[in-house]
């Protein structure tokens, strides 16, 4: 008998260990799940909700269920602020005399009852239930480990695989775990074949729930993915040089990018471009060609200014003021006839996103226009609380933002813009191409 419990025993510690494998579960885990089935299987069966325990031998390795309980006469009284469920779960603690001696017959008042309960007495039944309760259990494990694996790694580039795509929505695999890439998260160009690679940042995690499992989300538009793609491809970004001071995004159509070097001897942007601009073309082929300035981040606001509206150095501003007691913050900038192309970039996209990077609206005029105005019409302008007003007076330029819904700081939807539109914007040069002919 000894050996064939020892057998059934070595059975039940493979299987588990094959199911812990399989899953991907620590080896407790799924251990702890099990004997938990053990007990609610033993309880159906012996139609007894007692204090059932799951030994196992520390040297023959050997799995017993054991009822254990205190035999009494009466069951004790109780604080009478305990509510109804800590009160059973103390009763399962105690079994009265009479209810004790079917187990044993010298069961009697202050006695200890230990009665083992064999694996055969459950039935096929209650082994049944057993098994889907460990299933049941071991879902929920894995459930928690995905949650406790991700939620810590939220803005984290991964590199999965494409599994399937479902309602436009496409299933990644990361590892043992299968993430979603929301259309909305996609850019506009982004197509993808079954098998394929994709890049991606870790963009939330949901918490389990009953009967729902983690759901890891990734996104591509998310500005945590440039940073990250900064990082992987540029040494001096990834130990720490280089320090990114922000992003400003249109995914798929044009970003920048503020950087300032901890070392005087490192040029941030010339170390972000690289040598013939190898290092910016592999992010942007990853961004499927979309346009980045990498800005050269300076303390100096006004100097900052100058560099995050244009890529080269040379742009004539005039001079630019902060609209006081204005909320969101607006800033006006009047530069050169000759520069308000330039620095307005198409459609509004360069200043746009200059505004992003200074976290304010900014408002450009050519100087000629800025001189034609009364006092009376620029205290109007700058005060409107309708941007449009002053966008459209802006330099002169009806057109400047008549997409501004699409052109908005989390843009995933950039549907008005046509194709047409994205050639013309990627023939402009880029600071990293204007940097490069000037080296």
């Amino acid at each position: 008998m000894a050996k064939k419990t020892a057998k059934k025993t070595n059975e039940v510690k493979e299987a588990l260990e094959l199911l812990a494998k399989e899953k991907n579960v620590a080896i407790e885990e799924v251990f702890g799940a099990f004997k938990e089935s053990l007990v609610v299987a033993a309880r159906q069966c012996m139609k007894l909700h007692k204090n059932i325990e799951v030994d196992v031998d520390p040297v023959t390795e050997d799995i017993q269920v054991v009822l254990r309980v205190e035999v009494v006469e009466d069951f004790p009284d109780y604080d009478p602020n305990m509510t109804a469920e800590d009160v059973r779960k103390m009763d399962e603690n105690y079994m009265l005399e009479d209810e004790a001696k079917e187990y044993h017959a010298g069961a009697e008042a202050g006695y200890m009852l230990e009665v083992t309960l064999p694996f055969e007495k459950f039935g096929r039944y209650a082994i049944q239930e057993a098994r889907n309760r460990l299933k049941h259990r071991i879902n929920e494990v894995e459930r928690n480990r995905i949650f406790e694996n991700y939620k810590n790694k939220i803005g984290t580039l991964i590199n999965g695989q494409v599994l399937r795509i479902e309602k436009n929505n496409a299933i990644i695999s990361i590892g043992s775990t299968e993430a979603i890439l929301t259309n909305s998260e996609r850019m506009s160009k982004d197509r993808w074949k079954i098998g394929q690679s994709v890049k991606a940042v870790i963009s939330g995690i949901s918490e389990p729930s009953k009967g729902v499992g983690a759901q890891v989300t990734l996104s591509r538009v998310n500005k945590d993915f440039v940073r990250e793609l900064f990082r992987q491809e540029i040494p001096e970004v990834y130990d720490g040089t280089i320090e990114i001071k922000g992003i400003a995004r249109i995914p798929g159509y044009r970003a920048k990018v503020a950087v300032y070097s901890r070392d005087d001897r490192v040029d941030p942007s010339g170390a972000c471009i690289g040598v013939k601009g190898q290092r910016i073309q592999a992010i942007t082929r990853e961004l499927n060609n979309e346009r980045i300035d990498v800005v050269h981040w300076d303390p100096d606001p006004d100097l900052y200014l100058r560099r995050a509206l244009s890529a080269t150095s040379n742009v004539n501003i005039i001079k630019s003021f902060e609209v006081p007691d204005f909320s969101p913050p607006r800033t006006i900038v009047i530069v050169g006839d000759e520069d308000v192309g330039v620095v307005i970039g198409d459609k509004g996209q360069a200043v746009r996103l200059a505004g992003q990077l200074f976290s304010k609206e900014i408002c450009v005029f050519s100087e000629t226009d800025w001189s034609s105005l009364s006092e009376e019409e620029r205290e109007n302008l700058m005060h409107s609380q309708d941007p449009r007003i002053v966008s459209k007076r802006a330099a002169s330029l009806d057109t400047l933002f008549n997409k501004s819904e699409d052109i908005a700081e989390d843009t995933t939807d950039i549907t008005d813009i046509t194709e047409d539109t994205m050639e013309n914007t990627t023939e402009e040069p880029s600071s990293s191409e204007a940097a490069n002919s000037n080296e």
